[in-house]
């Protein structure tokens, strides 16, 4: 009798599973909760104004935000783009420096103070302030030998979400200080590794009391008063010693607390610590911090003018992408325009830090961003080419900061990326009706997994391209996409990993928009 019962095929098990899952779904109440319980504000991230490197003011920048329908501005200028060469051991003040516009020169708090106002004004648009945070550069070679060079002054991050100017301030940096070394319990040998700094310290100390006795002496002479000769007491004081003194007391002021600082930008490549070191402070002033351009290099050279010096030095950065899987903590990255060579494409480092964060190895996800770097252009229509979609709970600042935070975002840039509207992109478990969205944790999962995946145009488009699903790196389908979607896929694969995520790309060849994972916890 078992024998003529005819099993299903997989075509037809793979049916019957979609057909369940679709009307248990299309009852369940979480269905119709996640597309309607988010605004979708469309942003624009990186904006430069003329307070450092742009050429607008931040209100023509406001102005030109509203007129392009953007829901969310994110100013962020220079935080401090100053940098100082000085002579070692005497580099407090035998030094030269090399300065251009910033947050700092400009003011922090007139900075923000314009930016907060300029969003009082535009009630369509959430415009929030920002740095691009300048944390560290490095100096090689020498003056003396015409070879100075200048290295990671553009390596940059975006910080915002954080209102106070003086926490913006203060932010870590070479200018600001990046924290000292500090004994952790062998005070000898700690002595003895920074033996040079506490040396030189120690001799600055004994100078400077020297010159302080030299600055009034003592002087006995011998004079005649009548026929017996006396010894006679007289004060001398001396310009040279105060001078010297001062000079002395100044360095040891500006070393205090006379510990080794961390990070100088004459030491040997210090590798992810001085932008960890930012990005730990951000993270306790309860900001968001992204890393900026992450795949670009920059390389020029600049005339400068050392006294009886005069010379040209070279300022160099290399592309940072190792910086995505060296750093902790941070809340992500810019994939679109300069982040999707190696970083943000499946497979590259993206997937690997997020394979570290299922794995346990890392205590927060990584989420991507677009990058405008909007300084000046011609073509003003370029404001578009980079957006970031944030589902927000709400039309404030502090509910951006949150969908942000929480990576409920997709990416896209030019082409095809401003002409459509991810709706929804969610992981259904199949069997209690649960769902995930962009940015979420589904918990205690039983597999097979729905995933729903809602695409709509906004203008009639003939487009020929595929919109592609990943868990984790591994491509597992592939949607043909003619300019709209709306389309439902049970994983049956059985994962062996507790703990692993999907992601989706609109375009096969060239993607032009990327979610955020969502993440699924068996």
């Amino acid at each position: 009798m078992e024998n003529m019962i005819k099993r299903p095929s997989d075509a037809q098990r793979k049916k019957i599973i979609l057909i369940f899952a679709g009307v248990a779904l299309l009852f369940s109440p979480s269905l119709s909760q996640t597309p309607q319980k988010y605004l979708l504000l469309k942003a624009g991230l990186h904006f430069d104004s003329n307070v450092s490197g742009g050429k607008y003011s931040p209100a023509e920048l406001a102005d030109i935000i509203d007129r392009n329908g953007m829901d969310v501005g994110i100013i962020t200028d220079h935080d401090n783009m100053k940098v100082t060469y000085g002579i070692r051991p005497f580099e407090q003040f035998l030094k030269f420096s090399i300065e251009e516009n910033s947050v700092r020169k400009h003011g922090f708090e007139r900075y923000i103070g314009e930016i907060n106002a300029l969003d009082q004004m535009y009630k369509n648009v959430i415009l929030i302030p920002g740095i691009e945070a300048v944390p560290f550069y490095q100096w090689s070679g020498s003056p003396m030998l015409e070879n100075l060079k200048l290295k990671n002054w553009h390596t940059h991050l975006l910080v915002f979400g954080i209102d106070d100017p003086a926490i913006l301030k203060n932010i870590p940096s070479v200018a600001n200080g990046l924290g000292y070394k500090r004994p952790s319990g062998q005070i000898m040998k700690y002595i003895s590794e920074n033996f040079m700094h506490f040396g030189l310290i120690a001799l600055y100390f004994m100078l400077f009391l020297i010159a302080l006795l030299f600055i009034i002496r003592r002087k006995r002479d011998l004079v005649d008063i009548g026929r017996i000769k006396h010894h006679r007491r007289r004060y001398r004081f001396s310009f040279l010693a105060l001078v010297i003194a001062m000079l002395l007391g100044l360095i040891l002021y500006q070393q205090y607390p006379w510990l080794p600082p961390n990070y100088t930008p004459y030491d040997a490549e210090p590798g992810i610590g001085p932008f960890q070191v930012l990005i730990d402070y951000v993270n306790a002033n309860k900001g968001l911090v992204f890393w900026a351009h992450p795949e670009v290099a920059h390389d020029e050279k600049r005339p400068v003018s050392i006294p009886l010096l005069s010379q040209t030095i070279s300022i160099s950065t290399e592309a940072y992408p190792q910086h995505i899987s060296d750093a902790q903590n941070y809340t992500g990255f810019a994939i679109f325009w300069e982040g999707m060579k190696v970083i943000g494409k499946p497979g590259g480092l993206w997937d690997m830090v997020l394979n570290e964060y299922c794995n346990g190895i890392r205590t927060k996800p990584v989420w991507a961003v677009g990058e405008l770097d909007f300084e000046e252009s011609n073509e003003l229509n370029n404001v578009t080419e980079t957006s970031t979609f944030i589902f927000a709970r709400e039309r404030t600042r502090v509910a951006v900061y949150e969908a942000m935070r929480a990576g409920r975002m997709y990416t896209t840039r030019g082409h095809l990326g401003d002409k459509v509207v991810l709706e929804d992109f969610s992981v259904y478990d199949m069997y209690s009706g649960r769902t995930a969205f962009i940015g979420e944790t589904l918990p205690n999962v039983t597999p097979p997994v729905a995933i729903h995946v809602r695409i709509r145009p906004l203008l009639k488009l003939e487009i020929n391209d595929a919109v592609l699903l990943y868990r984790n790196r591994e491509l597992i389908k592939k949607f043909r996409f003619t300019g709209s979607l709306d389309e439902w896929f049970v994983d049956e694969e059985k994962v062996p990993a507790k703990m692993y995520y999907y992601r989706i790309f609109l375009g096969e060849n060239w993607p032009t928009l990327a979610s955020n994972p969502i993440f699924v916890r068996k």
